[in-house]
């Protein structure tokens, strides 16, 4: 039931993404570079290293979201458990920016990340669910 409702999610995203403009990555842009990134944000998330991923964000997303913020997000999630893997990424690109969408496995349940990156890979969107 939970892939189920996992996958539906995915399809949810990319066909949002897809409805409002994004296309796939232009060469301003690598998956793989993209990939490494969205991992260490995870990483650094499961292990409470908040100011780590404060540190990879853009300005104005600085003072949007800081640390406690990210920590309260963090914190109103069930207990995930530990960090085993990304189960599922889609690279799309809208504005500009290039979004991944990662369906994190972990433990005890699945955390979907929506990251926006800019072209100097700052991070400018966070959204978890």
């Amino acid at each position: 039931m939970k892939k189920i409702f996992s996958l539906i999610a995915i399809v949810i995203c990319v066909g949002i993404l897809v409805g409002c403009g994004a296309t796939k990555l232009s060469d301003k842009y690598s998956e793989e570079t993209l990939k490494a990134s969205t991992e260490t944000v995870i990483k650094n998330m499961e292990s409470g290293n908040f100011k780590e991923i404060e540190n990879m964000m853009a300005d104005k997303l600085k003072e949007s979201v800081p640390t406690d913020k990210l920590k309260a997000v963090w914190e109103s999630l069930p207990k995930t458990g530990k960090y085993e893997k990304i189960s599922k990424i889609v690279f799309q690109e809208k504005d500009g920016y290039a979004v991944v969408v990662a369906i994190a496995k972990f433990e005890n349940s699945n955390v979907q990340y929506t990251l926006s990156y800019d072209t100097d890979m700052k991070l400018v969107g966070i959204y978890l669910k």
